[in-house]
């Protein structure tokens, strides 16, 4: 298992988008602002994206899903396996300089994810299944 943390800061905060690997797959966590979480999950197959947005409020869903797959889209290309993209960000009182931060600061964390993945091949590995 390999692990790489990537951060980026503008605006008044931080984002942090932490990279795990175990063997092909990948699993990555964006967060950052004020009160880090967990309320968005995007899947990355062969077949595709697929994001889940959970509750965060009576009548609304976390919105995260735009920057999950935001990174999804730039590793696609280059993933060896599957990923899955965890995404809890908030800023209080978020102002539109601060929310177009989010998805600048997003795209370079993408980036440097894409790079890090790119410059760190894992050999392929042999699996087997039970008839």
């Amino acid at each position: 298992m390999s692990e790489m943390i990537f951060t980026e800061q503008a605006a008044g905060y931080q984002m942090q988008l932490t990279l795990t690997r175990q063997s092909q797959d990948v699993l990555l966590t964006l967060t950052g602002g004020d009160v880090s979480h967990y309320g968005v999950v995007t899947a990355v197959g062969s077949d595709g994206l697929h994001t889940i947005a959970l509750p965060s409020r009576p009548g609304h869903v976390h919105q995260e899903g735009v920057l999950t797959e935001t990174i999804a889209k730039i590793l696609q290309p280059v993933l060896p396996g599957n990923a899955m993209i965890t995404g809890g960000m908030h800023v209080n009182n978020i102002t539109s300089s601060q929310m177009h931060a989010a998805f600048a600061m997003t795209k370079q964390l993408g980036e440097q994810a894409r790079d890090w993945l790119q410059q760190h091949p894992v050999a392929t590995v042999h699996e087997t299944f039970a008839n």
